[in-house]
């Protein structure tokens, strides 16, 4: 198996019929509404007409824990979050909203 099948198949079993964003939400040192939030945003993106999976809803997720984590003041940065993935999931993923926050900042100003 490549290396990248090896990689993908490591974040299909981490995430197997089990959503594990609250981990990843207090190790950020998100509160349990702020993960709601993140969650509920994810969910409003991933469900619009205008999203395009530009990201893997794994990925959407860690990119609205991590706006929502800047957003409410906690110190974090891509490489922090790319190491807590590997950690608690197995396989790191590096936050890019930048791919995708301008075209839903309608949504990230109601959610977040």
């Amino acid at each position: 198996m490549s290396e990248k099948a090896e990689i993908l198949a490591r974040s299909v079993a981490a995430h197997a019929g089990v959503d594990r964003g609250m981990e990843l939400a207090l190790a950020l040192g998100l509160k349990g509404g702020q993960y709601a939030a993140s969650k509920a945003l994810a969910i409003k993106i991933a469900g619009d007409d205008r999203w395009v999976n530009q990201r893997s809803p794994h990925g959407l997720m860690v990119d609205c824990l991590y706006l929502c984590a800047k957003r409410v003041g906690i110190k974090t940065s891509a490489i922090k979050v790319r190491e807590l993935t590997l950690k608690i999931f197995g396989v790191g993923c590096q936050p890019r909203p930048n791919t995708w926050k301008k075209q839903f900042g309608d949504l990230l100003e109601v959610w977040l």
